[in-house]
């Protein structure tokens, strides 16, 4: 009723969700975290995944959630690390080795297990470098589609509110309507994990506060 733009919220900072055939295998696995790099939209962030009952957690697929629109695919590098040169090595040292028995290595074994069965069984030394050179950068770029969310439930934040355009950088008070003031999680404003979204909050209202202390024509 002010005239004040608003982008429209949804949760931040939140677990994803997905689809039956996805969640199949995720359930399995369910408790079981890796270090891995979680992609999309340009950002990425490399730490912890967590498997749940209804998709995925940690702080990697929280902080990508940020930067994931609905429809959007997330890609996940269970490996960070250089891991062709690592499937070349383990073919030249253990070449009867399958390769669920070599990512366990670098992953737990209810991972690797899980990530393998989409490849060849055979051992290493009966295949061609090409194919583990193959294999190795489809589990460096996972492609996952979320269905969802958990929602606000589970949120650390929302995204979307009140847009930062109709405010004022020093005071937080809106142009279109003097006298009203939108700060913290009101205002389309979101950070990373790690006490970026309480910062904002505190100098956001700090900066309102201190405009309203001074009144409209100063000190």
């Amino acid at each position: 009723q002010f005239g004040v733009n608003v982008i429209p919220p949804r949760p931040g900072l939140v677990p994803l969700t997905f689809s039956a055939n996805d969640l199949a295998w995720m359930k399995t696995l369910a408790g079981v975290s890796a270090n891995v790099t979680a992609a999309c939209n340009g950002a990425s962030f490399r730490e912890a995944a967590l498997f749940t009952h209804r998709g995925l957690s940690g702080p990697a697929v929280l902080q990508i959630s940020s930067y994931c629109a609905p429809g959007d695919t997330i890609t996940i590098d269970w490996a960070p690390d250089q891991l062709e040169d690592f499937l070349a090595a383990a073919k030249r040292t253990r070449p009867k080795q399958h390769l669920k028995t070599a990512v366990a290595a670098i992953l737990s074994d209810r991972l690797a297990n899980t990530l393998a069965a989409a490849f060849s069984d055979t051992p290493l030394g009966d295949q061609k470098d090409q194919t583990l050179v193959e294999t190795a950068r489809k589990m460096k770029s996972y492609a996952l589609t979320p269905t969802g969310t958990e929602g606000y439930a589970k949120a650390e934040v929302t995204l979307g509110g009140v847009d930062t355009a109709a405010l004022s950088q020093q005071s937080m008070e809106t142009r279109a309507a003097p006298g009203l003031f939108f700060i913290g999680e009101a205002v389309d404003v979101t950070g990373w994990l790690g006490g970026y979204n309480f910062q904002w909050a505190w100098a956001s209202a700090h900066a309102a506060a201190t405009a309203l202390a001074q009144g409209p024509d100063g000190p």
